[in-house]
């Protein structure tokens, strides 16, 4: 069902602020994040989950919405402007792999990896790699296969017509290089 899987992304959103502020630690300062379009639903719940939790929090101060429009290099040019504009900025969530990608792309050729601390969502073979190499230091994962096996068994015992709950959270993970053998 649609409102379930965004519900997950609005956890994921509020999930990768955590890790995000636990990262910069306890003094705060500015942070960004990178959706990938607007009005995708997806996309604003990641946003939204990401926003109303760093709100909570006044030590952080959040800067506008930066789109990528799910393109490595729009991620790139948002990312390079970010921090010409604001060169104190301490953390960074981009909301999907392309961002990521494009994120840490330009905190390596800056040489401020491990000083902007970024945040991913999804665990693609490049956010990965780049989880390994401390240019990412931490992923906001689903369960995919969870997902499909979980809505296929609650689509056969509709069928057949057993009472199913109304959601079934199939989890969010942060994965650090930490956990990531895990």
């Amino acid at each position: 069902h649609p409102r379930f899987f965004h519900r997950l992304s609005a956890l994921g959103g509020q999930r990768a602020a955590e890790a995000l502020m636990e990262l910069v630690g306890p003094q705060g300062g500015k942070v960004a994040v990178i959706p990938f379009i607007q009005g995708a639903q997806s996309s604003d719940e990641r946003e939204r989950g990401f926003v109303e939790e760093i709100q909570k929090h006044p030590e952080f101060e959040l800067l506008p919405p930066l789109y990528s429009n799910s393109l490595l290099q729009e991620a790139v040019k948002v990312v390079e402007n970010l921090l010409n504009a604001h060169p104190d900025v301490k953390g960074i969530f981009a909301a999907n792999e392309p961002a990521v990608v494009g994120a840490a792309q330009v905190l390596k050729q800056r040489k401020l990896v491990g000083k902007v601390k970024l945040v991913g969502f999804d665990a693609s073979d490049a956010e990965i790699q780049a989880l390994k190499e401390g240019v990412v230091q931490a992923l906001v994962v689903q369960n995919p296969f969870k997902m499909g096996y979980d809505g296929v068994n609650m689509a056969l015992k509709a069928i057949k017509g057993e009472t199913i709950p109304k959601r079934v959270d199939t989890g969010v993970l942060i994965v650090t290089k930490a956990n990531l053998n895990d």
